[in-house]
């Protein structure tokens, strides 16, 4: 008969032994680390398509780290929706405050423009230089002033990055949402985390029958 309900504890317990969930767990929970870094990476001059891949696989990797320990489909959602405000919460909120902290009002001259043919009808690249002489990273910009061949020779003024990891952005930026997005990221982090920890537990939950059982019949 014991060995009856044995063998009936262990079918019922499908899950890892409980330190493989454990080692599991402490990869999930380090994970939102490695997307924060991915998102940084995204805001870098030729960042984001390497970002989106990597980012990609991260969530990926994430996500069923999670469905694994606790092999509950649920947390697949949890997962993905607060991977994805980690990510890309986390780049927009390092490229505004870099910006703002950094970021310099600079005149630029427009020495040349570009067009071609969007979805959505053409899209102008102008091309421009400091008008100080001084180099700089991104010469090329659509939009922020750059209208057309009637932007040729006119000058415009940029908010530039010194370091030329950001791109040019528009002079009078408003960077007063940087408190909300910091907020975002900051709870995202909280959720993902605490779907970890509510895996960690159902994991644990799944391991327990297995083992403890032969100890209660001693």
């Amino acid at each position: 008969m014991a060995a009856k309900a044995d063998k009936a504890a262990k079918r019922k317990s499908a899950g890892f032994p409980p330190r493989t969930v454990k080692r599991l767990t402490v990869y999930a929970a380090l994970s939102p680390l490695l997307m924060l870094a991915i998102g940084l990476l995204g805001t870098g001059p030729y960042g984001f398509v390497p970002a989106l891949f990597l980012g990609a696989l991260t969530m990926a990797v994430a996500i069923s780290l999670l469905i694994v320990i606790a092999q509950k489909v649920w947390l697949f959602f949890a997962g993905l929706v607060t991977s994805v405000a980690i990510m890309f919460g986390g780049g927009m909120l390092f490229q505004a405050e870099l910006m703002h902290s950094q970021g310099q009002r600079t005149e630029v001259l427009v020495t040349s423009v570009s067009k071609e043919q969007g979805k959505g009808g053409p899209v102008y690249h102008c091309k421009v230089r400091r008008t100080d002489g001084r180099a700089m990273d991104h010469t090329d910009i659509v939009g922020l002033g750059c209208e057309g061949p009637q932007s040729q020779g006119t000058t415009l003024e940029l908010l530039v990055d010194p370091s030329g990891w950001l791109a040019p952005g528009a002079a009078d930026t408003d960077f007063g949402d940087i408190p909300v997005d910091l907020g975002v990221v900051g709870v995202s982090v909280a959720l993902f985390e605490l779907a970890v920890w509510r895996a960690l537990r159902l994991g644990l939950r799944a391991a327990g029958p297995a083992r403890t059982e032969p100890e209660r019949e001693r």
